[in-house]
């Protein structure tokens, strides 16, 4: 009997404020959750400071954070990361070059979680940058800050802090081909124009 669909729901949508200047004041990523009959799993955990925004949110959708059984970690920044000891019973995954010790690494991909979700690499902001892709009747990117904004996408330029500039872009390209919706790391979802 096949699974049904997983729900897919943005429960903290990312924030990047930015100065005058274009020095970032404030950063922190969105949170995704993925619940399907064999796991809830969240995307992404960001700062501390969210840690209660976290939970009033999870308990909107009848959860507390021990029923988190995964955590995917789009790359392995600061404000991506700080609230993963909150979900005490989460296996966390991450790419294989994320320095973090507290993960199970990802070497090989794509990497199929269910027929549903899988996971491809999308380096350029940061070596171990990842996008989960959700095929449910649009296919869904959750990119990190591979795409962290929406304005990246519209005026087509790299993430302004990156690793390689080029990789991003052709990262950017692959993403574009395959989503019909980016969930970027620091900002609302928006649609792709095909």
């Amino acid at each position: 009997m096949p699974s049904k669909p997983p729900k897919l729901t943005v429960i903290k949508p990312g924030l990047l404020v930015r100065s005058d200047t274009g020095v970032i004041l404030d950063a922190r990523s969105t949170v995704t959750l993925i619940q399907s009959d064999d796991h809830r799993i969240l995307i992404d955990t960001s700062l501390k400071k969210d840690r209660v925004v976290l939970r009033e949110s999870l308990k909107a959708e009848s959860l507390s954070p021990e029923d988190i059984n995964m955590i995917l970690l789009t790359h392995c920044h600061r404000d991506h990361i700080e609230n993963n000891e909150l979900f005490p019973n989460a296996s966390i995954y991450a790419h294989s070059s994320c320095p973090s010790k507290k993960i199970i690494k990802l070497e090989r991909f794509p990497y199929h979680i269910s027929q549903w979700i899988e996971i491809i690499e999308t380096p350029g902001h940061s070596w171990d940058s990842i996008t989960i892709i959700v095929k449910l009747e649009k296919c869904y990117a959750i990119v990190g800050d591979a795409i962290p904004i929406k304005g990246n996408y519209e005026q087509w330029i790299p993430p302004i802090v990156h690793v390689d500039a080029k990789l991003a872009l052709e990262s950017m390209e692959k993403i574009v081909r395959i989503a019909d919706v980016i969930i970027p790391g620091h900002d609302s979802p928006f649609s792709i124009k095909k």
